[in-house]
């Protein structure tokens, strides 16, 4: 996921905001959710070096395809041409509409935002209506350390 997002960045004053889906499961034993994939920006799509929209077609085609391999809908990402980007009013909105209107394949969404340095993860919790930063746990070498 964070790789094909990083073909994205915003790294040139020249390259608009892109966006797409999420896609991935939950795993019905153990409850683990997995991130798989995403899409990536299609020509019908409206992006500027400031906005990016979902529109084109291919999004929902993308996602039909998915699901035939078990991978569904888990929220949606896009860029900021900031270092370590911050989400705007627009977003926050959108956001919490997608909360409202949505549906995933478990109780959450996810929204990522990648800046040029940074790449930071939200996840809406349907249930709560409530939209928490998530962060990566600390590291000892290759263990994750118990906090």
């Amino acid at each position: 996921v964070f790789e094909e997002m990083l073909k994205w960045v915003q790294a040139d004053i020249k390259c608009p905001e892109s966006g797409g889906f999420i896609v991935g499961y939950k795993h019905s034993k153990t409850g683990n959710i997995t991130l798989e994939n995403i899409s990536h920006p299609y020509p019908l799509d409206i992006k500027n070096r400031i906005y990016f929209k979902i529109i084109d077609p291919r999004h929902k085609h993308y996602l039909h395809k998915a699901e035939k391999r078990k991978s569904y809908y888990m929220g949606v990402w896009h860029t900021h041409p900031q270092s370590v980007p911050e989400p705007s009013s627009v977003d926050w909105n959108d956001w919490y509409e997608t909360l409202k209107y949505d549906k995933t394949a478990c109780e959450y969404v996810f929204f990522f935002i990648a800046g040029t340095n940074a790449v930071r993860v939200w996840v809406g919790d349907f249930r709560h209506n409530m939209i928490t930063e998530i962060f990566e746990c600390e590291k000892e070498g290759d263990l994750y350390k118990k906090v």
